[in-house]
């Protein structure tokens, strides 16, 4: 399974590759701009499949690293939806609201919370091909917790699968990219940081998965 994730974006970054190395009489400026696209996209999706690979080798042994410090939960949002936008398929919104300062801050790992929130939305933008993905941050949804969510207006999820989807290799639809370990290791995240992920089945608009984390 691994195997084939890494071969298809990796074939694509060669491909392209080669492709910007034909003269400007064969292949125009424009064509070439849009094969950078392409190799950068596929090249994150590249890195982002071997950093899941080896974050479950950390969780498998143990050495699954945390690193507390203050988080500005507001700006944690913000930089995930700047790494994951090149994802976006063309005419969906990507937008973020929240119910808190930009000044609130919580004791957690901003490098997890932001692995968690780029998985959620990466995943967000692989099944929205119309309409739009809204990240929210607020501590009014539930009392005591910070709550991020990413709710999507794409194919969404059956109720049934709910528990399901968190679990290794697990995917819904083969034909999309990725190798069914992002949600698995966003699980994870949230246990060490003392939080949980699930999916909201109330939401019926498409998808929406939340993480909450204590404030305290």
């Amino acid at each position: 399974n691994v195997s084939h994730e890494i071969r298809t974006p990796l074939n694509a970054v060669v491909g392209f590759s080669q492709l910007l190395s034909m003269p400007d009489d064969v292949v125009s400026p424009e064509e070439k701009e849009d094969y950078v696209k392409y190799i950068q996209n596929n090249s994150e999706l590249l890195i982002m499949l071997v950093n899941d690979i080896l974050s479950i080798g950390d969780v498998e042994r143990g050495q699954f690293i945390v690193n507390i410090a203050d988080v500005l939960c507001n700006e944690v949002c913000n930089k995930s939806m700047r790494t994951a936008e090149t994802r976006l398929t063309d005419g969906v919104r990507l937008y973020f609201t929240s119910d808190v300062d930009d000044n609130f801050t919580i004791k957690s790992d901003e490098h997890r919370i932001q692995q968690v929130l780029v998985n959620f939305l990466t995943n967000a933008c692989k099944h929205t091909d119309s309409g739009e993905i809204h990240v929210h941050c607020s501590v009014t949804e539930k009392p005591g917790m910070i709550t991020f969510s990413v709710a999507d207006t794409g194919s969404g999820v059956p109720a049934d699968e709910a528990e399901h989807i968190f679990e290794r290799f697990t995917k819904l639809n083969a034909f999309k990219q990725g190798a069914g370990l992002g949600l698995s290791i966003c699980k994870n995240i949230a246990t060490f940081l003392k939080g949980d992920v699930y999916l909201d089945t109330s939401y019926t608009n498409g998808a929406r998965f939340v993480f909450e984390l204590p404030i305290k």
